[in-house]
């Protein structure tokens, strides 16, 4: 073997070794995530909150919400009034995925009648979010 082809051997095999290396890491990485994503959806599937239970949550936050709106002798209201929103539009993109219906879009800045929309779909699928809550 030529002096050259060997240089070359020498100068590209840690290179070839490191591209090994990162390449099993990155599997291995890939591998774990797949790993805990499953993990997780069996979770979720066991531990689903029974959606009885999550109508309850959606209602008193519901009203909660209308309760907050009307006030006016409440500090630092605007904040309160989006983590509210925040929270009742998380559970209602939730019933929506428990009960096969079209959720409102992502973000919290959602027009009142798209609000409107999802919640008369839910009404449609048997779960009415407009009920009084119990206190």
């Amino acid at each position: 073997m030529s002096p050259v082809v060997e240089l070359i051997g020498v100068v590209l095999l840690p290179t070839a070794v490191g591209y090994g290396v990162l390449g099993l890491i990155r599997a291995g990485r890939w591998a774990a995530r797949r790993r805990s994503a499953v993990k997780a959806r069996s979770y979720a599937a066991v531990t689903a909150e029974p959606i009885e239970r999550l109508a309850a949550r959606m209602r008193k936050l519901r009203a909660e919400l209308e309760t907050m709106e009307t006030r006016s002798d409440v500090p630092a209201k605007g904040i309160r009034l989006r983590a509210l929103r925040g929270a009742y539009l998380d559970l209602l993109r939730l019933a929506c995925e428990r009960l096969e219906a079209t959720p409102p879009p992502p973000g919290d800045l959602i027009p009142q009648a798209e609000i409107y929309r999802t919640e008369a779909a839910l009404r449609e699928r048997g779960l009415d979010v407009r009920e009084t809550a119990a206190h």
